[in-house]
């Protein structure tokens, strides 16, 4: 959390979801996150009551609900980063110029799905909210929130941009590998998703130029 909040500037507030029950206060030896909290460039937010993520589905049920996205509505763009994804302090672009679109992450190789992974993505809230009002991730039988919110975004483009609506913007996948690297290559992005596991054998190339992968230390998050 803290590299993100150092990396996104002070005009970005990092905020953690979690559950009262595995939250307490940093201790005295964490004086960097302290005076973020302090500052409240970085915040703690309690989930519903009961939350857990037992697996990958579960972590998928809770994002295509409206819940999240209607706490974060206000916002222009969500960032959302889980604990295996990571933005590099070298890159020359910033979150800010992938404002334009309404959804943007890794784009997912074509054998492996569609769309971009949401491990590390940025994303309209106020869009994402309606469509997890408006349509059914059980019933539709998808696996993954990432794709299942691709596929319906693509859906509202076109049908959209009427009665006060905007259009739905969406990156072509060479855009999107600026934003983040996760199965498809880019040699400078602004960030990766599993670099350890999907880009093993450029390892030393990315090291060099985002050493702040280090810290993932090979992890995976669901």
């Amino acid at each position: 959390m803290l590299h993100f909040s150092s990396v996104l500037g002070p005009t970005w507030t990092v905020i953690l979801y979690t559950l009262p029950a595995t939250w307490s206060p940093p201790p005295s030896s964490s004086p960097p996150l302290r005076r973020a909290l302090d500052a409240g460039t970085i915040q703690i937010r309690h989930l519903p009551a009961n939350t857990t993520f037992p697996s990958s589905y579960s972590v998928s049920l809770f994002l295509a609900s409206p819940w999240l996205w209607a706490q974060l509505s206000t916002s222009r763009r969500v960032l959302l980063f889980q604990t295996d994804s990571v933005i590099c302090a070298a890159s020359p672009v910033s979150p800010e110029d992938f404002f334009e679109y309404d959804f943007i992450g890794a784009p997912i190789p074509a054998e492996l799905g569609r769309g971009y992974n949401g491990g590390l993505s940025l994303r309209n809230p106020r869009l994402f909210l309606d469509v997890a009002r408006e349509e059914d991730f059980v019933g539709d039988g998808d696996e993954f929130e990432d794709q299942w919110f691709y596929r319906k975004l693509r859906e509202r483009r076109g049908r959209e941009g009427g009665e006060g609506k905007a259009e739905v913007v969406l990156p072509t996948e060479h855009v999107a590998r600026t934003f983040s690297v996760e199965g498809i290559w880019y040699d400078r992005p602004l960030g990766y998703h599993q670099p350890q596991r999907w880009q093993a054998e450029r390892m030393g190339q990315i090291e060099a130029w985002c050493p702040e992968v280090g810290m993932l230390g090979g992890r995976r998050a669901y």
